[in-house]
């Protein structure tokens, strides 16, 4: 049974409630309440976007299937490095996620959403069954978050979807991974799901 993910349900729950007025069709200042929270070329001017566009979702289907995602990683590496570790992976992947946007992405890219910090997610847990690949269980579990890698590199190439986002979020994620694994390899649980 899985320990209790607070940090990973309040996350969920920031991310449901500030797509509510979206939903809505709220305006402020005569724009959508996307336009500002969103990361766009210029967001380096404000760097706040860097962290607000991880919580803006772009459509009902978009927030769920980031929210089912986000459920599932985050509290399996909630549980494995515990409350503050799991924020740094997923802070720090979806600010490098945004960051690559407003690096690399076409100047007209508008970007939003929790997929680059989820992307950090799921190379962290890769890159943590990987360090424990000798147990048969973690070694069937590496193997399909292998497989669910792969498939969503690929569909990070559909258009409309951010690339850029994707893999700036999964080096986060493996970066952070790497350090945390390098300080407490020893004391780390490795969840089973």
């Amino acid at each position: 049974m899985s320990k209790p993910a607070p940090v990973t349900l309040a996350l969920i729950i920031v991310c449901v409630v500030l797509y509510i007025p979206e939903a809505l069709g709220v305006h402020i200042g005569g724009h959508e309440i996307n336009y500002w929270l969103c990361v766009a070329n210029d967001s380096l001017s404000r760097p706040w976007e860097l962290v607000t566009a991880i919580f803006a979702h772009w459509s009902i289907e978009h927030l769920a299937m980031n929210m089912i995602s986000l459920y599932w990683l985050g509290t399996m590496i909630e549980e494995a490095h515990g409350h503050v570790k799991f924020g740094i992976v997923f802070f720090v992947s979806g600010i490098l996620g945004n960051l690559a946007v407003v690096l690399f992405a076409d100047p007209n890219t508008v970007a939003a959403g929790a997929s680059g910090s989820i992307f950090g997610l799921l190379g962290a847990a890769a890159l943590l069954f990987f360090a424990f690949r000798q147990d048969p269980g973690i070694r069937s579990q590496l193997q399909g978050l292998l497989i669910m890698l792969a498939i969503n590199v690929v569909n990070s190439f559909i258009p409309g979807i951010s690339m850029e986002a994707h893999f700036g979020g999964l080096a986060g994620g493996l970066i952070c991974e790497a350090v945390i694994l390098g300080m407490d390899r020893d004391k780390l649980t490795v969840v089973r799901q």
